[in-house]
């Protein structure tokens, strides 16, 4: 079982997506931060007894698009074709955009409702849009590695 240690090297169209892949991951989080400073006064203002309804509401955004997210597959797209990949960065960018800010509206309503959680909450979102972010560019790397 000895392996060959395999180095990645990319070619100029391939580095241009990763960077692309990367622009587009680094603004979906930074999206969500400023949704999150943008909501988080807002939500302050809500009445505590009927932030479980607002945490209901909520959880429909994040289902739908997790769904749509986790069965999208860079895997099948012709990566190599320009408006392929546009729909797939798009489309994958959309999904990412409502988990993220979902995560972020339900983290702060989360610390408004819970202030002595806020470090729980706040721990578990980063980490999970971390690895949405870890999956797309795994998703991505088996994309233009492999074909």
């Amino acid at each position: 079982m000895n392996e060959t240690k395999k180095s990645l090297s990319f070619s100029p169209e391939q580095a241009n997506m990763l960077k692309q892949n990367i622009i587009k991951n680094v603004t979906a989080v930074l999206v969500s931060i400023v949704f999150g400073i943008w909501v988080f006064p807002r939500v302050q203002a809500v009445d505590p007894d009927s932030l479980i309804n607002a945490f209901f509401f909520l959880s429909i955004f994040p289902l739908g698009a997790m769904f749509a997210y986790f069965a999208f597959n860079y895997g099948d797209t012709r990566i190599s074709i320009l408006i392929h990949r546009v729909f797939a960065d798009v489309s994958s960018f959309i999904f990412l955009i409502v988990i993220f800010c979902s995560l972020t509206f339900a983290t702060v309503l989360g610390i408004i409702a819970y202030p002595s959680f806020t470090f729980p909450f706040m721990a578990l979102s980063a980490f999970l849009i971390l690895g949405c972010v870890a999956y797309d560019f795994w998703q991505f790397m088996l994309a233009i590695t492999t074909k």
